[in-house]
């Protein structure tokens, strides 16, 4: 299988700038990056912060770029994002009983576990008891399939103090959830941090994606209030190679790569 992961898109209201750049334009060069090189993936993952404020115009902007894209979108909010907002662009968007969007996709690698991390109004991501029931009654469900988890929020600290503070509260009462199968789950996807960023929590793989448009400084010290120090660092999003074997993600950048020659 191959996978596209978009993150943090931070689509603004009628198209304004952000941080010195367009993010509809950075949209646009990704999906025609993915449309040269990768338009035979699976599917797309968006993880989280799809618009910066939660906007009707950003939603439909949205909708109108990704109607490019050939392969099938899964959308996921993030604390940017506006839950009613998405819905009313993207009616089809599933949900569980609660109203939280989340769901579970079949795919001939597994059972990819796409959880809502969202807490209204906060930066930071939560997990409550609802949530975590769904997600315990889908893992009961799932027999010995593989599994794949997806989110916006990282369940664990990062080493970069203004993000970390911001990551998901609810991790222990998550892992309770998710540690009797801990050894069928093979990967977990997030944003939120707007980095190229590998490792694992706990045995369990993980990975996180840039930003097409902006990204968080790699500054391990600094904690100023909720300030978070941004960088002009690469644009990019993911490539995931999955098979019965292994798991491989490429970080595509969306400048810097436009002269081609052999080594």
């Amino acid at each position: 299988m191959k996978i596209i992961q978009l993150s943090d898109l931070h689509l603004t209201a009628g198209g304004n700038p952000l941080f010195g750049s367009s993010p509809r334009e950075r949209l646009e060069l990704a999906i025609d990056s993915i449309l040269k090189n990768h338009a035979d993936a699976d599917f797309c993952l968006l993880t989280g912060d799809l618009a910066d404020a939660g906007s009707d115009d950003a939603y439909a902007a949205l909708a109108t770029a990704l109607r490019r894209l050939p392969m099938p979108t899964h959308l996921l909010p993030g604390n940017h994002d506006s839950r009613e907002a998405l819905r009313r662009h993207f009616p089809q968007l599933p949900a569980d009983d609660n109203g939280f969007m989340q769901t579970v996709l079949a795919t001939p690698a597994g059972r990819f576990l796409l959880l809502d991390t969202v807490e209204a109004g906060a930066p930071w991501g939560s997990y409550c008891t609802a949530r975590q029931t769904w997600l315990a009654q889908q893992l009961a469900a799932s027999g010995d399939e593989p599994l794949w988890i997806a989110m916006h929020h990282p369940p664990l600290a990062l080493g970069i103090p203004s993000m970390d503070q911001f990551a998901l509260r609810d991790a222990e009462a998550l892992w309770s959830v998710i540690a009797p199968h801990k050894t069928r789950i093979r990967h977990l996807f997030f944003g939120h941090l707007h980095r190229p960023i590998g490792g694992s929590w706990r045995g369990i793989p993980f990975s996180c994606t840039s930003s097409p448009n902006h990204q968080v400084a790699l500054d391990l010290v600094t904690l100023h209030g909720d300030e978070v120090p941004g960088c002009r660092e690469p644009a990019g999003y993911a490539v995931i190679l999955i098979d019965t074997d292994s798991v491989v993600v490429h970080h595509q950048q969306l400048f810097g790569a436009e002269t081609v020659f052999w080594l």
